[in-house]
Parts: C-alpha cells; sequence; structure tokens
C-alpha cells in the first residue's frame, strides 16, 4: 500500500469524520437540556450508546495512525472514492434525520411529556432513519477507507446496538402513539423504505 496513494483517502476520511462529529455535536448541544424525558432501561442505554461512542471514537486510527494498515483491503481506487459518496449521502440522511426530529431527539430510549409522532422529512419513507444513515456511513466509511478492521469494529457495535434497540424503541412508540403508531408502521420500512407492489 503506497503512502501517497492512501494519503488521499486518509484525509477525506478525516474530514468526513470531522463533519459528521459536528453534525451530531450541534443537535446534541441543542436539545440538551430543554426537555425533561422519561427513560427507558437507562443502565443498558448508557452501555449501548457508550460502545458506539467508542467504534466512533476509534475511525481515526485509520486516519491519524498507520498501526491498523494490515487490515487494509485491496479495493479499486474507484470504489474506494464512491466510498466518500455513500459517506456524504449518509452523513446528508444524518443532517436531515436530526433537523426534521428537532427536540423530539434523544440520543437513548426515551420519551418527554411533549414529544410528537414524527412522519415527515425522512420519516414519510422510513421509521428509523437516523440507523439508515448510520449503516450508510459505515459502508461508506468501509469502502473509503479499505480497512475491515475499523470498519468491523464501528458497524458489529451498530448492529448489536440497532438489534438491541429498534424492537423497543417501536414498543415504546406504539405505548405512547397507539393506533397512530401501527398505522404508521404500516406504511413505513424500518430502515429501508416500504417497498409499493
Amino acid at each position: 500500500m503506497s503512502k501517497m496513494v492512501e494519503l488521499p483517502f486518509r484525509i477525506v476520511f478525516g474530514l468526513l469524520w470531522l463533519i459528521y462529529f459536528v453534525v451530531r455535536f450541534y443537535f446534541q448541544r441543542k436539545v440538551r437540556g430543554v426537555r425533561n424525558y422519561s427513560l427507558v432501561n437507562e443502565k443498558q442505554e448508557k452501555i449501548f450508546f457508550r460502545l458506539f461512542a467508542l467504534a466512533y471514537l476509534l475511525l481515526p486510527l485509520y486516519f491519524l495512525t498507520a498501526w491498523i494498515d494490515f487490515a487494509h483491503l485491496p479495493l479499486p481506487l474507484w470504489l474506494r472514492w464512491v466510498g466518500s459518496i455513500v459517506t456524504v449521502l449518509g452523513i446528508g440522511l444524518f443532517g436531515w434525520a436530526h433537523y426534521t426530529l428537532g427536540l423530539n431527539w434523544t440520543a437513548i430510549l426515551a420519551l418527554s411529556k411533549e414529544h410528537e409522532l414524527v412522519m415527515d422529512g425522512p420519516y414519510k419513507y422510513v421509521r428509523h432513519p437516523m440507523y439508515s444513515a448510520f449503516f450508510t456511513i459505515g459502508l461508506g466509511f468501509l469502502l473509503l477507507s479499505a480497512n475491515w478492521l475499523i470498519s468491523f469494529i464501528y458497524l458489529v457495535t451498530l448492529g448489536a446496538m440497532y438489534l438491541a434497540r429498534v424492537a423497543r424503541e417501536e414498543e415504546m412508540m406504539i405505548s405512547r402513539f397507539g393506533e397512530a403508531y401501527k398505522l404508521y408502521m404500516q406504511r413505513t420500512g424500518r430502515i429501508l423504505p416500504r417497498l409499493k407492489i
């Protein structure tokens, strides 16, 4: 693996990682302390949140060091540039989902008294577009970095969080919004739009 060939990918990866971080930080600051939330399984939620945050914080190992270069995948250069486009699309969806949720967003499973059922923006098509964005970003980072280890850490942690949380999140929404959420579930897919036949 040539350092000169790899350098542009490391730079682009680092910039996209930073943009991803700034988007999350911006929306997290907007909602901090604005509403009081009742938490669902607080201990487990904090564990998953910290694990995913740790996986996210390990991503700079690719663009700041050569420690994990042993996990390099021999992907064609054009596919790696496609990875940058996929990552940008994922970050765009991530920002759009955050913007649409507004004050209804929390990093952990929780509801406030003022919580609204959001069904516009990306939520018109999927119930969990933030997970759609996370998986898209993960795929983009895999292609862009061509590093199986960093992608494995991120995607496995994300997959575990998704499997453990999504059903509980939907139960929480049904208990709060009842029939309205059940009808919404019939019109939308979880992380991919429902195909209309």
